[in-house]
Protein backbone atom coordinates (compact mmCIF):
# COMPACT_ATOMS: atom_id res chain seq x y z
CA UNK A 1 0.00 0.00 0.00
CA UNK A 2 2.72 2.58 0.79
CA UNK A 3 4.43 1.80 -2.50
CA UNK A 4 1.30 2.50 -4.47
CA UNK A 5 0.86 5.87 -2.77
CA UNK A 6 4.45 6.79 -3.48
CA UNK A 7 4.02 5.89 -7.13
CA UNK A 8 0.90 8.06 -7.51
CA UNK A 9 2.63 10.97 -5.77
CA UNK A 10 5.47 10.96 -8.27
CA UNK A 11 3.04 10.89 -11.19
CA UNK A 12 1.11 13.85 -9.80
CA UNK A 13 4.34 15.83 -9.28
CA UNK A 14 5.48 15.17 -12.84
CA UNK A 15 2.08 16.13 -14.18
CA UNK A 16 2.16 19.37 -12.20
CA UNK A 17 5.62 20.35 -13.50
CA UNK A 18 4.54 19.62 -17.05
CA UNK A 19 1.50 21.85 -16.69
CA UNK A 20 3.66 24.66 -15.24
CA UNK A 21 6.14 24.47 -18.14
CA UNK A 22 3.36 24.40 -20.73
CA UNK A 23 1.62 27.36 -19.11
CA UNK A 24 4.81 29.43 -18.90
CA UNK A 25 5.71 28.71 -22.52
CA UNK A 26 2.24 29.63 -23.68
CA UNK A 27 2.42 32.91 -21.81
CA UNK A 28 5.74 34.00 -23.32
CA UNK A 29 4.71 32.91 -26.76
CA UNK A 30 1.56 34.98 -26.62
CA UNK A 31 3.18 37.98 -24.88
CA UNK A 32 6.73 38.16 -26.54
CA UNK A 33 8.32 41.67 -26.81
CA UNK A 34 8.10 43.43 -30.18
CA UNK A 35 11.17 45.46 -31.46
CA UNK A 36 10.58 49.10 -32.32
CA UNK A 37 11.12 49.95 -35.99
CA UNK A 38 13.64 52.73 -36.78
CA UNK A 39 14.58 54.14 -40.18
CA UNK A 40 17.85 52.76 -41.64
CA UNK A 41 20.86 55.08 -41.30
CA UNK A 42 24.00 55.30 -43.45
CA UNK A 43 26.74 56.51 -41.07
CA UNK A 44 29.29 59.01 -42.56
CA UNK A 45 32.87 57.65 -42.85
CA UNK A 46 35.25 58.64 -40.08
CA UNK A 47 38.44 60.30 -41.40
CA UNK A 48 41.65 61.85 -40.13
CA UNK A 49 42.96 65.16 -41.45
CA UNK A 50 46.10 67.30 -41.27
CA UNK A 51 46.35 71.07 -41.48
CA UNK A 52 48.84 72.68 -43.83
CA UNK A 53 51.16 75.62 -43.26
CA UNK A 54 53.18 77.63 -45.76
CA UNK A 55 56.89 76.92 -45.65
CA UNK A 56 60.15 77.20 -47.58
CA UNK A 57 62.18 74.26 -48.82
CA UNK A 58 65.64 74.12 -50.46
CA UNK A 59 65.53 71.53 -53.23
CA UNK A 60 68.03 68.67 -53.00
CA UNK A 61 68.57 66.40 -56.00
CA UNK A 62 70.16 63.06 -55.18
CA UNK A 63 72.06 61.23 -57.90
CA UNK A 64 75.13 59.09 -58.53
CA UNK A 65 78.22 59.69 -60.63
CA UNK A 66 81.63 58.35 -61.59
CA UNK A 67 84.81 60.11 -60.47
CA UNK A 68 87.12 60.89 -63.39
CA UNK A 69 90.27 62.90 -63.99
CA UNK A 70 89.68 66.46 -65.16
CA UNK A 71 93.26 66.62 -66.52
CA UNK A 72 95.05 63.55 -67.81
CA UNK A 73 97.90 63.01 -70.25
CA UNK A 74 99.99 60.21 -71.71
CA UNK A 75 103.37 61.90 -71.44
CA UNK A 76 105.94 60.96 -74.08
CA UNK A 77 109.59 61.97 -74.26
CA UNK A 78 110.32 64.65 -76.87
CA UNK A 79 113.87 63.38 -77.52
CA UNK A 80 115.46 59.96 -77.74
CA UNK A 81 117.72 58.63 -75.03
CA UNK A 82 118.40 56.17 -72.26
CA UNK A 83 116.93 56.73 -68.80
CA UNK A 84 119.83 57.16 -66.37
CA UNK A 85 117.90 58.45 -63.34
CA UNK A 86 114.33 58.73 -62.04
CA UNK A 87 112.74 60.86 -59.34
CA UNK A 88 111.81 59.29 -56.03
CA UNK A 89 108.12 59.85 -56.83
CA UNK A 90 108.35 57.98 -60.14
CA UNK A 91 106.04 55.18 -59.00
CA UNK A 92 102.37 54.34 -59.50
CA UNK A 93 100.52 56.64 -57.14
CA UNK A 94 103.45 59.02 -56.81
CA UNK A 95 102.68 62.73 -56.54
CA UNK A 96 104.42 65.28 -58.76
CA UNK A 97 104.47 69.06 -58.54
CA UNK A 98 104.10 71.15 -61.67
CA UNK A 99 107.54 71.53 -63.29
CA UNK A 100 109.07 68.68 -61.27
CA UNK A 101 111.56 66.47 -63.15
CA UNK A 102 110.24 62.97 -63.76
CA UNK A 103 113.24 61.15 -65.28
CA UNK A 104 116.71 62.02 -66.57
CA UNK A 105 117.74 60.91 -70.04
CA UNK A 106 121.41 60.58 -70.96
CA UNK A 107 122.40 64.17 -71.92
CA UNK A 108 125.91 63.52 -73.35
CA UNK A 109 124.91 63.45 -77.03
CA UNK A 110 122.88 66.63 -76.62
CA UNK A 111 125.65 68.43 -74.74
CA UNK A 112 128.04 67.67 -77.60
CA UNK A 113 125.46 68.92 -80.09
CA UNK A 114 125.23 72.19 -78.20
CA UNK A 115 129.00 72.62 -78.42
CA UNK A 116 128.89 71.92 -82.16
CA UNK A 117 126.17 74.50 -82.68
CA UNK A 118 128.12 77.04 -80.63
CA UNK A 119 131.10 76.47 -82.93
CA UNK A 120 128.91 76.87 -86.01
CA UNK A 121 127.54 80.14 -84.66
CA UNK A 122 131.00 81.47 -83.92
CA UNK A 123 132.14 80.68 -87.48
CA UNK A 124 129.00 82.29 -88.96
CA UNK A 125 129.55 85.44 -86.93
CA UNK A 126 133.22 85.51 -88.04
CA UNK A 127 132.18 85.19 -91.69
CA UNK A 128 129.68 88.01 -91.19
CA UNK A 129 132.37 90.33 -89.87
CA UNK A 130 134.64 89.49 -92.83
CA UNK A 131 131.82 90.18 -95.25
CA UNK A 132 131.10 93.49 -93.56
CA UNK A 133 134.78 94.40 -94.09
CA UNK A 134 134.61 93.37 -97.73
CA UNK A 135 131.51 95.49 -98.19
CA UNK A 136 133.23 98.57 -96.74
CA UNK A 137 136.12 98.14 -99.18
CA UNK A 138 133.73 97.67 -102.11
CA UNK A 139 131.86 100.88 -101.17
CA UNK A 140 135.11 102.89 -101.12
CA UNK A 141 136.18 101.56 -104.53
CA UNK A 142 132.79 102.30 -106.01
CA UNK A 143 132.89 105.88 -104.74
CA UNK A 144 136.41 106.41 -106.18
CA UNK A 145 135.45 105.10 -109.61
CA UNK A 146 132.21 107.05 -109.71
CA UNK A 147 130.76 104.85 -112.43
CA UNK A 148 127.08 105.02 -113.32
CA UNK A 149 125.63 101.53 -112.85
CA UNK A 150 122.11 100.17 -112.84
CA UNK A 151 120.56 98.95 -109.58
CA UNK A 152 121.39 95.28 -110.11
CA UNK A 153 125.03 95.99 -110.91
CA UNK A 154 125.31 98.31 -107.96
CA UNK A 155 123.91 95.56 -105.66
CA UNK A 156 126.62 93.18 -106.83
CA UNK A 157 129.45 95.71 -106.73
CA UNK A 158 128.56 96.71 -103.19
CA UNK A 159 128.29 93.01 -102.21
CA UNK A 160 124.92 93.49 -100.62
CA UNK A 161 123.67 89.91 -101.46
CA UNK A 162 126.84 88.56 -99.86
CA UNK A 163 126.08 90.51 -96.68
CA UNK A 164 122.50 89.26 -96.52
CA UNK A 165 123.71 85.70 -97.01
CA UNK A 166 126.22 86.04 -94.17
CA UNK A 167 123.53 87.42 -91.85
CA UNK A 168 121.20 84.56 -92.78
CA UNK A 169 123.92 82.02 -91.90
CA UNK A 170 124.34 83.68 -88.51
CA UNK A 171 120.57 83.52 -87.88
CA UNK A 172 120.49 79.85 -88.90
CA UNK A 173 123.43 79.00 -86.66
CA UNK A 174 121.82 80.86 -83.76
CA UNK A 175 118.53 78.98 -84.29
CA UNK A 176 120.36 75.65 -84.45
CA UNK A 177 122.09 76.47 -81.17
CA UNK A 178 118.74 77.31 -79.53
CA UNK A 179 117.29 74.03 -80.80
CA UNK A 180 120.26 72.08 -79.44
CA UNK A 181 119.89 73.73 -76.05
CA UNK A 182 116.15 73.02 -76.08
CA UNK A 183 116.79 69.33 -76.85
CA UNK A 184 119.25 69.23 -73.97
CA UNK A 185 116.55 70.59 -71.65
CA UNK A 186 114.13 67.96 -72.94
CA UNK A 187 116.35 65.20 -71.57
CA UNK A 188 114.60 66.07 -68.27
CA UNK A 189 110.86 65.52 -68.85
CA UNK A 190 108.82 67.38 -66.24
CA UNK A 191 105.23 67.30 -64.98
CA UNK A 192 103.05 69.75 -66.91
CA UNK A 193 100.74 70.20 -63.89
CA UNK A 194 100.30 68.97 -60.34
CA UNK A 195 99.70 65.30 -60.96
CA UNK A 196 99.55 61.76 -59.66
CA UNK A 197 101.18 58.93 -61.60
CA UNK A 198 98.62 56.44 -62.87
CA UNK A 199 101.05 54.25 -64.81
CA UNK A 200 104.78 54.32 -65.52
CA UNK A 201 106.38 52.54 -68.47
CA UNK A 202 110.11 53.14 -68.02
CA UNK A 203 112.88 52.73 -65.49
CA UNK A 204 116.64 53.21 -65.26
CA UNK A 205 118.20 51.62 -68.34
CA UNK A 206 115.08 51.91 -70.50
CA UNK A 207 115.50 53.37 -73.97
CA UNK A 208 112.98 56.10 -74.68
CA UNK A 209 112.17 56.99 -78.26
CA UNK A 210 109.95 59.64 -79.73
CA UNK A 211 108.84 57.12 -82.36
CA UNK A 212 107.26 54.69 -79.85
CA UNK A 213 103.96 56.56 -79.66
CA UNK A 214 102.04 53.48 -78.51
CA UNK A 215 103.70 53.31 -75.08
CA UNK A 216 103.96 56.61 -73.23
CA UNK A 217 106.69 57.34 -70.74
CA UNK A 218 104.15 57.88 -67.97
CA UNK A 219 100.41 58.41 -67.59
CA UNK A 220 99.43 61.34 -65.36
CA UNK A 221 96.22 62.70 -63.84
CA UNK A 222 95.88 66.20 -62.44
CA UNK A 223 95.39 66.53 -58.68
CA UNK A 224 94.14 70.12 -58.49
CA UNK A 225 90.58 68.93 -59.08
CA UNK A 226 88.58 65.91 -60.19
CA UNK A 227 85.33 65.79 -62.13
CA UNK A 228 82.26 63.67 -61.39
CA UNK A 229 80.06 62.62 -64.30
CA UNK A 230 76.50 62.85 -62.91
CA UNK A 231 73.21 61.86 -64.56
CA UNK A 232 69.97 63.63 -63.52
CA UNK A 233 66.46 63.64 -65.05
CA UNK A 234 65.92 66.38 -67.60
CA UNK A 235 62.96 67.85 -65.69
CA UNK A 236 65.18 68.51 -62.66
CA UNK A 237 67.87 70.49 -64.46
CA UNK A 238 65.79 73.69 -64.28
CA UNK A 239 66.14 73.77 -60.49
CA UNK A 240 69.96 73.92 -60.63
CA UNK A 241 72.35 76.82 -61.13
CA UNK A 242 74.61 75.94 -64.06
CA UNK A 243 77.47 78.14 -65.36
CA UNK A 244 76.95 79.14 -68.95
CA UNK A 245 73.23 78.27 -68.79
CA UNK A 246 71.56 80.44 -66.15
CA UNK A 247 74.51 82.16 -64.46
CA UNK A 248 77.71 83.91 -65.48
CA UNK A 249 79.52 82.79 -62.35
CA UNK A 250 82.20 80.08 -62.72
CA UNK A 251 80.62 77.97 -59.97
CA UNK A 252 77.09 76.62 -60.02
CA UNK A 253 74.97 74.84 -57.43
CA UNK A 254 76.74 73.45 -54.38
CA UNK A 255 77.15 69.70 -54.21
CA UNK A 256 77.83 67.28 -51.36
CA UNK A 257 79.75 64.18 -52.43
CA UNK A 258 79.44 61.02 -50.32
CA UNK A 259 81.13 57.64 -50.66
CA UNK A 260 79.19 55.52 -48.21
CA UNK A 261 81.07 52.29 -49.01
CA UNK A 262 84.38 53.65 -47.71
CA UNK A 263 83.87 56.88 -45.76
CA UNK A 264 82.55 57.22 -42.24
CA UNK A 265 78.94 58.18 -41.62
CA UNK A 266 78.40 61.87 -42.15
CA UNK A 267 81.63 62.43 -44.11
CA UNK A 268 81.39 64.25 -47.42
CA UNK A 269 83.37 66.45 -49.79
CA UNK A 270 82.13 69.77 -51.08
CA UNK A 271 81.89 70.40 -54.81
CA UNK A 272 79.95 72.47 -57.29
CA UNK A 273 78.28 72.17 -60.68
CA UNK A 274 80.78 73.02 -63.41
CA UNK A 275 78.97 72.42 -66.68
CA UNK A 276 76.01 70.81 -68.41
CA UNK A 277 77.04 68.47 -71.21
CA UNK A 278 75.60 69.04 -74.66
CA UNK A 279 74.34 65.47 -75.09
CA UNK A 280 72.01 63.36 -72.98
CA UNK A 281 72.81 59.90 -71.69
CA UNK A 282 72.16 57.43 -74.54
CA UNK A 283 70.45 54.74 -72.45
CA UNK A 284 68.23 56.69 -70.06
CA UNK A 285 68.02 60.01 -71.95
CA UNK A 286 69.11 61.81 -68.79
CA UNK A 287 71.03 65.06 -68.59
CA UNK A 288 74.77 64.83 -67.91
CA UNK A 289 76.37 67.23 -65.45
CA UNK A 290 80.02 67.79 -64.59
CA UNK A 291 80.60 68.31 -60.88
CA UNK A 292 84.02 69.59 -59.83
CA UNK A 293 85.72 68.83 -56.52
CA UNK A 294 88.83 70.86 -55.74
CA UNK A 295 91.87 69.22 -54.13
CA UNK A 296 90.27 65.74 -54.24
CA UNK A 297 93.28 64.07 -52.59
CA UNK A 298 93.14 66.50 -49.62
CA UNK A 299 96.72 67.67 -50.15
CA UNK A 300 96.17 71.32 -49.25
CA UNK A 301 96.20 72.41 -45.57
CA UNK A 302 92.58 73.56 -45.64
CA UNK A 303 91.45 70.08 -46.77
CA UNK A 304 93.71 67.90 -44.62
CA UNK A 305 91.78 65.29 -42.66
CA UNK A 306 88.98 65.17 -45.20
CA UNK A 307 88.23 61.94 -47.11
CA UNK A 308 90.04 61.28 -50.37
CA UNK A 309 88.32 60.78 -53.71
CA UNK A 310 89.50 57.87 -55.84
CA UNK A 311 89.32 57.82 -59.63
CA UNK A 312 86.78 55.43 -61.08
CA UNK A 313 84.59 55.14 -57.97
CA UNK A 314 80.80 55.51 -57.98
CA UNK A 315 79.79 58.19 -55.49
CA UNK A 316 76.54 59.68 -54.28
CA UNK A 317 75.98 63.37 -54.89
CA UNK A 318 73.45 65.75 -53.35
CA UNK A 319 72.92 68.80 -55.54
CA UNK A 320 71.45 71.85 -53.82
CA UNK A 321 68.94 73.55 -56.08
CA UNK A 322 66.73 76.58 -55.76
CA UNK A 323 64.61 77.26 -52.66
CA UNK A 324 60.86 76.81 -52.94
CA UNK A 325 58.88 79.60 -51.27
CA UNK A 326 55.24 79.67 -50.15
CA UNK A 327 54.65 75.95 -50.59
CA UNK A 328 52.70 73.34 -48.64
CA UNK A 329 54.57 70.27 -47.46
CA UNK A 330 52.66 67.00 -46.99
CA UNK A 331 53.36 63.26 -47.17
CA UNK A 332 53.36 61.66 -50.58
CA UNK A 333 50.87 59.05 -49.32
CA UNK A 334 48.19 61.79 -49.24
CA UNK A 335 48.19 61.89 -53.04
CA UNK A 336 45.74 59.48 -54.71
CA UNK A 337 46.08 58.06 -58.20
CA UNK A 338 49.13 60.24 -58.67
CA UNK A 339 47.23 63.54 -58.95
CA UNK A 340 44.28 63.86 -56.56
CA UNK A 341 44.06 65.27 -53.05
CA UNK A 342 41.10 64.69 -50.71
CA UNK A 343 40.19 67.84 -48.84
CA UNK A 344 37.69 68.31 -46.04
CA UNK A 345 35.38 71.17 -46.99
CA UNK A 346 33.94 73.56 -44.42
CA UNK A 347 30.60 71.70 -44.46
CA UNK A 348 32.37 68.40 -43.62
CA UNK A 349 32.07 67.07 -47.13
CA UNK A 350 34.66 65.56 -49.42
CA UNK A 351 36.35 67.88 -51.92
CA UNK A 352 38.42 65.99 -54.50
CA UNK A 353 40.99 68.22 -56.22
CA UNK A 354 43.40 67.49 -59.03
CA UNK A 355 46.81 69.01 -58.29
CA UNK A 356 50.34 68.78 -59.67
CA UNK A 357 53.13 68.83 -57.08
CA UNK A 358 55.87 71.31 -57.83
CA UNK A 359 58.46 69.02 -56.23
CA UNK A 360 58.72 65.55 -54.65
CA UNK A 361 61.53 64.51 -52.33
CA UNK A 362 62.14 61.79 -49.72
CA UNK A 363 58.49 60.74 -49.50
CA UNK A 364 57.22 64.32 -49.24
CA UNK A 365 55.54 66.44 -51.88
CA UNK A 366 55.35 70.21 -52.17
CA UNK A 367 52.42 72.16 -53.57
CA UNK A 368 52.29 75.86 -54.40
CA UNK A 369 49.96 77.96 -52.26
CA UNK A 370 47.86 78.86 -55.32
CA UNK A 371 46.75 75.25 -55.80
CA UNK A 372 44.98 74.89 -52.43
CA UNK A 373 42.54 77.09 -50.50
CA UNK A 374 43.60 78.79 -47.29
CA UNK A 375 43.40 76.70 -44.12
CA UNK A 376 42.97 73.57 -46.22
CA UNK A 377 42.61 70.31 -44.32
CA UNK A 378 43.93 67.28 -46.16
CA UNK A 379 42.38 63.87 -45.51
CA UNK A 380 44.98 61.21 -44.77
CA UNK A 381 42.56 58.30 -44.21
CA UNK A 382 41.64 55.79 -46.88
CA UNK A 383 38.11 55.84 -48.32
CA UNK A 384 36.61 52.78 -49.98
CA UNK A 385 34.43 54.68 -52.46
CA UNK A 386 35.23 58.40 -52.45
CA UNK A 387 32.56 60.57 -54.08
CA UNK A 388 32.70 64.31 -54.53
CA UNK A 389 30.53 66.01 -51.87
CA UNK A 390 30.01 62.95 -49.65
CA UNK A 391 29.53 63.66 -45.94
CA UNK A 392 32.39 62.84 -43.62
CA UNK A 393 33.07 62.71 -39.91
CA UNK A 394 36.36 63.97 -38.47
CA UNK A 395 38.23 62.09 -35.80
Amino acid sequence: MPQILKKYSLLLLALALTLVVIGTSAFWLTNKPKPMRKPAQDPAPLVETISLELTEHPITITAFGNVMAAQSVNLNARVDGMVIDVTDNFIDGGLLKQGEKIVQLDPVDYELRVRERQSDLAKAEFDLKLEQGQQAIARQEFELLGQNLDDQARELVLRRPHLRSAKARVDAARAALEQARLNLERTQPFAPFNAIILQRNANVGSWVSTFSTGTPLVKLAGTDYFWIDVSVPMNQVRWLTIPGINTDQPRGSKVKVRYEQAWRDGQFRQGYVKRLKAEVEPSGRMAKLIVQVDDPLALEPNHQGQPVLTLGTLVKVELTGQTLTKVYRLPESALHDGRYLWLLANDSTLDIRAIEPVWTENGMLFITHNDLPQNARVITSRLAAPVQGMTLRVQ
